[in-house]
């Protein structure tokens, strides 16, 4: 007879205790979700002839887009800032000036195996406006991107 009351006793026993260290309400998650990290590595720019630049000093973007003496800031970032000139290609009349000072923007970042590209440009004249012959050159947007 001891031995079902031992039995029953050690059962009760098992139940009490392994409600003691049990966390009520299941598991409680705090803070952010985990984010992937950031993938970084070396950022280009395709010229107009597809070849990849990193802070070109001088770059043709189009065919009668062309960047001269830039310098750069934030080159890899999400956003490379640069100032340089754009000579006239082309259509130049004497009254103005051959040239023009202008500040560029590449952003937008296209992940291109173990490298990325920019692949949109902003380009504004730095003393507005723009000569007559650069008309269309701030509508610039869109940049060649390599497929692989």
């Amino acid at each position: 007879m001891r031995l079902p009351r031992a039995f029953v006793l050690c059962a009760v026993l098992v139940v009490c205790l392994s409600g003691c260290g049990g966390v009520q309400g299941g598991v409680r998650v705090e803070g952010p979700a985990a984010t992937s990290i950031p993938w970084s590595g070396p950022v280009y720019v395709a010229d107009s002839y597809g070849r990849a630049w990193q802070h070109p000093e001088t770059i043709s973007l189009a065919e009668l887009v062309l960047l001269e003496g830039m310098k750069w800031r934030g080159w890899g970032s999400t956003r490379a800032r640069g100032t340089g000139e754009v000579p006239c290609q082309a259509a130049c009349s004497g009254d103005e000036p051959g040239s023009y000072r202008v500040e560029v923007t590449f952003s937008d970042r296209v992940r291109r195996g173990s490298v990325s590209y920019y692949s949109e440009v902003a380009i504004k004249p730095v003393d507005p406006p723009a000569p007559g012959w650069a008309t269309g050159i701030d509508k610039m947007g869109t940049l060649d991107v390599p497929d692989s």
